[in-house]
């Protein structure tokens, strides 16, 4: 199997953007010009989802899966910018030239990575372009209807708990960008191990090679010391027979 990155990324609306969209004064506040363009969503969907452009990113997590390597960690440091973010994201990529994927692809994450990379001036690596097929490329999964938790569970993976009081806004708000990443981190690892698994029932993996894989992983997360990380394993599923 060749290297997999799995990667996820967490968003807030976009406060720049609005102003410069809508064109706020100066001393309104982030937080009413965000609450503006939510209620004016919800208005025209019914729902929070601020459009792909206008969704910032302010985490990216990424789980690589090498034959003598395994990384899950956040990008860049907590008070890095969009554009490093990004830059961090698309320069493991272009490292490692692996096999990309995560659990929304078209449906949210590929298309915001994309609005994002033009809006900042950074390059895209190859696999974001319309000739970046074949193996080691973008490898959609067709799951993105299904939240990644639900999935998880159901397939015997181990999930955490939501952000405590709201969504990644609020907690964005209330400086809480730590426990953001730490939520991504654990989205990507999820992701990872659901990558494996629709490997195995196409027929990519080995079950042998699978459980082999899902135990690499499994023996990562004892090593690390974070709280999310123990809180990850401890509630890991024995594996099954």
């Amino acid at each position: 199997m060749p290297p997999v990155l799995a990667f996820a990324i967490a968003t807030i609306p976009d406060v720049a953007g609005l102003r410069t969209l809508y064109g706020f004064a100066a001393d309104i506040a982030d937080s009413d010009v965000a609450e503006f363009a939510l209620q004016r969503q919800r208005a025209r969907t019914g729902g929070d989802g601020m459009p792909h452009h206008l969704q910032r990113i302010v985490a990216v997590s990424c789980l690589l899966l090498q034959e003598d390597e395994i990384l899950c960690q956040s990008a860049g440091a907590p008070d890095n910018d969009e554009a490093a973010l990004l830059q961090v994201l698309f320069d493991t990529v272009t490292r490692h030239s692996p096999c990309v994927t995560n659990w929304s692809g078209e449906a949210f994450d590929h298309p915001v990575l994309r609005y994002r990379a033009l809006i900042n001036g950074v390059a895209l690596p190859r696999h974001w372009h319309p000739d970046g097929t074949g193996q080691r490329g973008l490898a959609m999964l067709p799951y993105a209807t299904v939240p990644l938790d639900d999935m998880a569970k159901l397939c015997g993976f181990p999930t955490l708990p939501g952000l405590d009081g709201g969504g990644t806004w609020d907690a964005y708000q209330a400086g809480r960008i730590d426990e953001i990443r730490a939520r991504c981190d654990i989205e990507a690892a999820t992701t990872g191990l659901l990558f494996l698994r629709d490997r195995l029932v196409h027929g990519a993996l080995s079950a042998n090679d699978y459980g082999s894989a899902v135990e690499r992983v499994r023996g990562w997360a004892g090593r690390q010391s974070e709280p999310h990380w123990q809180d990850f394993l401890a509630v890991w599923p024995p594996a099954r027979g």
